[in-house]
């Protein structure tokens, strides 16, 4: 939304809250002549545009980034997020489950060891 003020208000990552900020050239942001443009594509992904701005926050005066882009990639993002934080907590468990597994097999392992020491488990083949 236009302010007043010489900016647009939007949320600045530096405040944490919703600031006026102005549009600022994004190669002032990051010191790369190449974001002097504001239409950007992804290389591999030709359905991927989108438009980005520098901003400065007229408050706290940290420069920053932003990009427009078609809402629907932003879902996207979300559902990707929340589906590979899925996929994080299944490896994740099944590595701790495994550790235990092997654990449980190296002691077994070791019974084995003791039981064929001795003469009784010798017979019983």
């Amino acid at each position: 939304m236009k302010t007043g003020s010489g900016g647009t208000d939007m949320w600045c990552p530096e405040c944490k809250s919703i600031m006026t900020c102005k549009a600022i050239p994004g190669a002032s942001v990051t010191d790369r002549s190449r974001d002097h443009a504001q239409r950007w594509h992804h290389a591999q992904h030709a359905d991927l545009n989108w438009f980005q701005r520098g901003r400065e926050c007229l408050v706290c005066g940290h420069r920053f980034l932003t990009g427009e882009m078609n809402i629907d990639y932003l879902f996207e993002l979300a559902e990707l997020r929340d589906a590979l934080s899925k996929v994080k907590a299944n490896a994740e468990a099944y590595a701790a489950e495994s550790k235990k597994a092997a654990t449980s097999l190296n002691k077994l392992s070791d019974s084995l060891k003791v039981l064929r020491a001795l003469k009784i488990y010798k017979d019983a083949k």
